[in-house]
């Protein structure tokens, strides 16, 4: 081991090159027989060297046989000549490997959401030095969204894999360059010098091969790999997971090969292949940010006469997504018509708190059916409370789907003609009237518990359609 030092990695002294030693080959005979042989003292004496020798002990050395180049997997994939047994025969040393590897304690620290969070936050802040030249701003964008979205729908899912134990001590570094499938399998060369590297979810461990098989073109082989891991750990979570953690893994891959690419020390041939390689795996990236984009949910609220159903209205009939509207769901519940007008003061009858409350729950709960049968939901109302948004937060990390808040805003002088408009109108669903709009305004909470985090705000002061692509662009970016 060089005597390097870096904030991930520490050989600085001879004691701790001893140790990292001893630690590579007690950790890498988990995955592998008869391989790594040992560790051994570089000695000096009279100004020679020797290995084990009698003098003072000058350097330590990772002791290992020989394994034939022939048999290195990612050889062989290059060859053409892995297949689906090699696949299984993997996935079956690998699953009891990380059934019985270590788990609790200090493991399961590095399972928290907030260290995922660090360990993806960091490679977009390293690699933004490198946008423009090998990704573009655009796509650097996706792939950091993507990321973030899924980490924060997902805490309840993070959470249960710790307590599931899923998070392991596991390989760190499971790609096919470090397989060789001499007779007998050999898993080799785990990250031993930063156990960080290594604790983690058994998913995100075996999605760097998934990744890797990707990679390299074999895609039915990668799939066939999670499929067969799901079926014989029993871990049906991990396919949850698996995209996500393989864009992660395809962003350390296009890190590293960043860093390489911009290397003063390697050969100007090298460092060029250094950037085909970090294209290939920010676009693989990037390939898993659009492929896994979760169902939407997007919530049109905001004041009475802003246009929340018309604009509603309009996205459903460009999309196909299902509408569901307070207005209606409010007067279905009470068995009026939804014509079927109500003069009650503000916040009685139908629109009491109680009555409002059974209404939202009733709403939650149909998005909630919707959105398990694969099915975009369109909510519509104003949604005044705290409380009521929060609900839908909860829900969206539940299932996993892609909440957006559009707040509706308009001049007032506007909503004032809308609301008088309405009220000529025979075939309007909505009871919203100007004496009633400066209560409920009053009475509207805060927006700034979920807007610019999780929606955004839009004048209403322009055609639907306009406003429909300008609120899909925001959406699909």
């Amino acid at each position: 081991k060089k005597p390097i030092r870096y904030d991930f990695l520490d050989f600085s002294t001879l004691a701790t090159r001893g140790y990292f030693c001893r630690q590579e080959v007690r950790l890498n005979r988990r995955l592998t027989h008869d391989l790594y042989l040992g560790v051994a003292r570089i000695t000096e004496q009279k100004k020679r060297l020797a290995v084990n020798g009698r003098g003072r002990v000058v350097e330590y050395a990772v002791l290992m046989r020989e394994m034939p180049q022939d048999r290195m997997m990612n050889r062989l994939l290059a060859a053409g000549q892995v297949g689906g047994k090699e696949i299984k025969d993997l996935v079956r040393i690998l699953t009891p490997f990380y059934r019985n590897a270590q788990t609790g304690g200090a493991v399961n620290q590095d399972g928290r959401v907030a260290v995922i969070r660090k360990n993806t936050e960091e490679n977009f802040i390293e690699t933004r030095p490198f946008v423009g030249k090998l990704i573009s701003p655009a796509d650097y964008q996706s792939v950091w969204r993507y990321t973030r979205r899924f980490i924060d729908q997902n805490h309840p899912l993070f959470e249960a894999r710790i307590a599931d134990n899923r998070i392991r001590d596991g390989h760190g570094d499971l790609h096919s360059g470090n397989i060789c499938l001499e007779p007998e399998i050999q898993i080799y060369d785990c990250l031993e010098f930063n156990h960080r590297f290594r604790y983690s979810d058994v998913a995100c461990d075996l999605a760097f091969l998934a990744m890797d098989l990707d990679f390299h073109g074999y895609s039915v082989l990668s799939r066939l790999l999670v499929r067969e891991y799901v079926r014989l750990a029993q871990d049906p979570e991990a396919k949850r997971l698996m995209n996500f953690y393989k864009c992660y893994r395809a962003c350390v891959r296009a890190k590293v090969h960043s860093f390489a690419s911009a290397a003063g020390e390697i050969p100007p041939k090298e460092r060029r292949d250094h950037r085909r390689q970090a294209r290939r795996y920010f676009q693989l990236a990037l390939t898993y940010a659009r492929a896994d984009r979760p169902l939407p949910l997007i919530v049109f609220f905001g004041l009475m006469g802003t246009g929340k159903t018309t604009l509603a209205q309009a996205l459903s009939r460009k999309t196909g997504w299902k509408v569901i509207s307070t207005d209606r769901v409010r007067k279905q519940r009470a068995r009026l018509k939804p014509t079927d007008r109500q003069r009650e003061p503000f916040g009685q009858g139908i629109y009491s708190r109680d009555q409002s409350e059974k209404t939202y729950r009733a709403m939650r709960q149909e998005a909630e059916r919707l959105l398990k049968q694969g099915h975009p939901v369109i909510l519509d109302g104003s949604y005044k409370e705290q409380q009521e948004r929060g609900s839908l937060l909860e829900l969206a990390r539940n299932l996993g789907a892609d909440l957006r808040f559009v707040e509706c805003r308009a001049p007032v002088s506007l909503i004032r003609q809308r609301l008088e408009a309405r009220r000529q109108d025979p075939r309007a669903v909505s009871d919203g009237r100007w004496e009633l709009f400066r209560a409920q305004r009053a009475d509207f909470d805060p927006t700034g518990d979920i807007i610019p985090q999780y929606g955004f705000r839009i004048r209403m002061d322009q055609a639907p359609e306009e406003l429909v692509r300008k609120i899909l662009t925001r959406i699909k970016g």
